[in-house]
């Protein structure tokens, strides 16, 4: 949870970013904003040149100043912009990655509230669980037998640990998230609310025409600093470990089947589908809703398109679009050829016609 900042000057602001400064040393920043919601002693970020008002803005993102309040662009307020930066007027801030330096200053301008730490009344922790120092635990969580929990871990309300979980140190565990029994979690994990990890992997054979469960022996292995977004599901392996590798983000509403593997700093958007035992390299990125089905390789560095599927092993370094998946400049011409078949239906009805 953030806490409201009272505000902090300019001048100081600069010097805790270790960044040069112009305009009003005594400037009260009390909030990090966007283009589009500028308000008095918002801290905003551009990265290019362009002018408007008082203080230039990038040309490309003039659109996005339409909605911003009337008053003189630069009073009151602060950009943090590139070095090389033109014509320098204004509150500016400067910076080789504006980004980054606004991303720093956001933490600075809205410092997280820190709980009490220790265990509230009403939660439930069995005897034998381990919790670090300076771990808190919210009201009516249970942490159950055998679990172990890193220092300065927050567990929210509601959360739920079975047996023999452990969670590394410095995680952030968000309401009515469930961790289930054996599951093994790194260090700066952050598992937001109503997420599930380890739940049984969709493992059925058939007798008799009856479904029978096969069951799900594994666990899963969040690396350090992997994100799980807010009702997503990581099935558990049916025998060994289904992993999500270090720094790795998964978006909300994201279906992760099991015994897969997804390396290092993948980036997975909302509303996708993973099938079980897909092995899959490092810098994976997948837009909204797409599915990769099971049993498939992908490389290295692979970025799949919004609504794309893979349903074949692939290569590093490959962008793809479409279902099934294809080359993205190969997707566009297919694309553009469907675009053109009623143009390309009247032109073939016309010739028959004139046949006929």
């Amino acid at each position: 949870m953030k806490k409201k900042n009272p505000g902090i000057p300019l001048k100081e602001l600069a010097g805790q970013l270790g960044a040069e400064y112009q305009g009003q040393d005594g400037l009260m920043l009390t909030h990090s904003c966007g283009l589009d919601s500028l308000q008095p002693g918002g801290l905003a970020y551009v990265t290019g040149g362009g002018g408007l008002g008082n203080v230039p803005v990038p040309a490309e993102l003039d659109r996005s100043l339409k909605n911003a309040p009337k008053q003189e662009i630069g009073e009151g307020i602060a950009l943090i912009v590139p070095k090389d930066y033109e014509p320098k007027k204004g509150n500016l801030i400067f910076t080789e990655d504006p980004l980054d330096l606004h991303v720093q200053a956001t933490r600075l301008l809205h410092p997280l509230l820190n709980p009490a730490t220790g265990i509230h009344p009403s939660a439930i922790v069995a005897e034998d669980a381990e919790l670090g120092q300076e771990v808190s635990v919210g009201p009516h969580a249970v942490i159950g037998t055998g679990v172990k929990i890193g220092e300065r871990t927050r567990i929210h309300a509601g959360v739920v640990i079975l047996d023999q979980a452990q969670i590394g140190s410095d995680c952030e565990i968000y309401p009515n998230a469930v961790i289930q029994d054996r599951c093994l979690l790194g260090n700066r994990v952050i598992v937001q609310s109503n997420a599930v990890i380890g739940a049984d992997g969709h493992g059925y054979y058939q007798r008799e025409g009856n479904n029978l469960k096969i069951p799900q022996v594994g666990i899963v292995v969040l690396e350090d600093d992997v994100e799980i977004g807010a009702g997503t599901t990581i099935d558990r392996a049916r025998f060994t470990r289904t992993v999500i590798g270090r720094g790795s983000k998964i978006d909300n509403q994201v279906q992760v089947a099991h015994n897969v593997s997804i390396g290092k700093q993948a980036l997975i958007s909302a509303q996708t589908a993973i099938g079980g035992s897909v092995q899959a390299g490092d810098h994976l990125i997948l837009g909204g809703q797409t599915g990769i089905r099971d049993n498939v390789r992908v490389g290295s560095n692979v970025t799949l398109a919004a609504r794309a599927v893979i349903t074949a092993n692939t290569k590093d370094d490959e962008i793809l679009a479409g279902m099934p998946s294809r080359p993205l400049s190969e997707w566009r011409k297919v694309q553009s050829l469907i675009n053109r078949l009623g143009e390309l239906f009247d032109r073939v009805r016309k010739l028959e016609q004139k046949n006929s």
